[in-house]
């Protein structure tokens, strides 16, 4: 959908850039269209940024050519050495974005053959014309909005429920291991597409944006490596524990207070006392047991790691809850 509203955008811009340039009488109004069309990007923050950089790097590019024609005479030659100075100075200066519209500007000022006043009010006409109507339709556009968002920190969300439920119910079905990581192979898939996708997103909110919820999403996503290393530790329990069934009763009750709230603090209170009440039972009998409870342990101390992670999140943006979402 966001590639169709580009090519919309596109279209529009390209066609209204070059009328406004036929209707003032510019030479090469063509050309504003084509500028116009290179302005346009997948999100709001990045065509301002880039309409600024644009913009700078074409003025420069069309001050150098000009000093260089004069100076050196109107030739393919001089303009060869010009796009080499002009390509390297602007990657220098981190204003590459311009590069192509103003070799485009320049050619006219070759093809007229010679330094005229009105020729370059007519490229830098073109130029803030097809410049300022992507700009215009960039920001004006309709685009994704805040719910938007809000829809995705719920799928999310339940995205890690999910991981968190299956993993209860394979640390009390060691047997069926396989089906339980294939589904969380599915569901981790998902977790990295939508984070993808709520990156272009958040880069449409250019203001009043803390970046709050792309900041949610990467900490979901960091949780994420954590619910791995869980049924990375419980696929190498093959055999049904006591202690298993307490984990998977914890991490069940945990999966049900996934949201945008800070209930972390609650489950890291309870996660302390079974952590304590592991430590003090007694010692394994078996190596068999030993390896399941060591890596029952290495669960709880992943848990710990997820906690912390929303802790520091909620510290970070404390209103985050009440602020964005409203349930």
């Amino acid at each position: 959908m966001r590639l169709l509203h580009t090519a919309i955008k596109m279209s529009l811009v390209g066609v209204l850039a070059s009328l406004v340039a036929r209707f003032l009488s510019l030479d090469y109004w063509l050309t504003a269209g084509i500028l116009a069309i290179l302005s346009i990007h997948l999100t709001k923050k990045d065509s301002f940024v880039i309409s600024i950089r644009r913009v700078v790097d074409s003025i420069f590019g069309i001050m150098l050519a000009t000093l260089m024609f004069i100076a050196f005479g109107y030739n393919f030659v001089v303009f060869s050495v010009f796009v080499f100075i002009f390509a390297y100075a602007s990657w220098v200066l981190k204003v590459n974005e311009g590069i192509v519209p103003a070799l485009v500007l320049v050619t006219h000022l070759l093809i007229h053959g010679e330094f005229s006043f009105y020729l370059i009010g007519n490229e830098l006409a073109l130029l803030f014309i097809s410049v300022g109507i992507a700009l215009i339709f960039n920001l004006l556009y309709p685009t994704a909005s805040e719910k938007e968002l809000d829809n995705h920190v719920l799928s999310i969300d339940q995205l890690v429920r999910d991981h968190l439920f299956m993993l209860a119910l394979l640390l009390k079905d060691p047997d069926y291991n396989e089906e339980y990581y294939r589904h969380y192979s599915m569901l981790d898939r998902k977790i990295s597409d939508t984070i993808d996708i709520v990156e272009l997103v958040d880069k449409d909110l250019l203001f009043h944006n803390d970046h709050s919820y792309l900041a949610y999403l990467h900490m979901r996503k960091e949780q994420s490596s954590y619910i791995r290393h869980m049924y990375q530790q419980a696929l190498k329990i093959k055999k049904l524990h006591p202690f298993a069934l307490q984990i998977s009763d914890f991490t069940r009750e945990l999966s049900g207070d996934i949201g945008i709230y800070n209930k972390a603090v609650y489950q890291l209170k309870k996660l302390d006392k079974l952590q304590e009440w592991y430590k003090e039972s007694p010692l394994p009998e078996t190596r068999e047991e030993f390896e399941i409870r060591a890596a029952l342990y290495q669960i709880l101390n992943e848990i710990e790691s997820l906690l912390m992670v929303k802790i520091d999140f909620h510290h970070q943006y404390p209103e985050f809850g009440n602020k964005h979402l409203v349930l």
